[in-house]
C-alpha cells in the first residue's frame, strides 16, 4: 500500500477506535490474540508527525508486525506505536523491558499488563 493512503487509512482507524486499536502491518485486520508491545524508537508519537514516523519505523523494520494507536485522556493525545505481537506473555514482558516499555497490552483479555 502507498504511504500516503496507509497513512490515510490509518487515521481513518484511529478515528473509528477513539480509545485505541491494534492492527496487522500488512492487511490492517485488527488483531485479537497475543500480546502487543511498543517499540522504543516510536514512543512518543502522536499527531501526523508521529504517525508518519510510526510507518516509516515499520517499513525499514521487518520485526514489526503491527500498528496501534491509543488515547491518553491525561495529554489529550491519541499515539501512534509501531508494535511487535507475540503469542507468549513472558517474551512480551521481556521485550517490553528492552524497549524501556511501562506496560504491555494483552489483547487476549483487552488489559494492560503493568511491567
Amino acid at each position: 500500500m502507498k504511504k500516503q493512503n496507509l497513512f490515510a487509512t490509518l487515521l481513518s482507524i484511529a478515528a473509528s477506535n477513539p480509545n485505541g486499536y491494534t492492527v496487522n502491518a500488512r492487511t490492517l485486520e485488527p488483531i485479537t490474540n497475543g500480546y502487543a508491545v511498543a517499540v522504543k524508537e516510536t514512543q512518543n508519537s502522536f499527531g501526523p508527525e508521529g504517525l508518519e514516523r510510526v510507518i516509516n519505523y515499520a517499513r525499514q523494520n521487518k520485526s514489526v508486525n503491527a500498528f496501534g494507536g491509543w488515547y491518553d485522556s491525561e495529554s489529550g493525545r491519541y499515539y501512534f506505536d509501531a508494535t511487535i505481537i507475540i503469542e507468549d506473555k513472558e517474551t512480551a514482558a521481556k521485550i517490553g523491558k528492552l524497549n524501556k516499555q511501562l506496560a504491555i497490552f494483552d489483547l487476549n483479555n483487552m488489559e494492560e499488563i503493568r511491567l
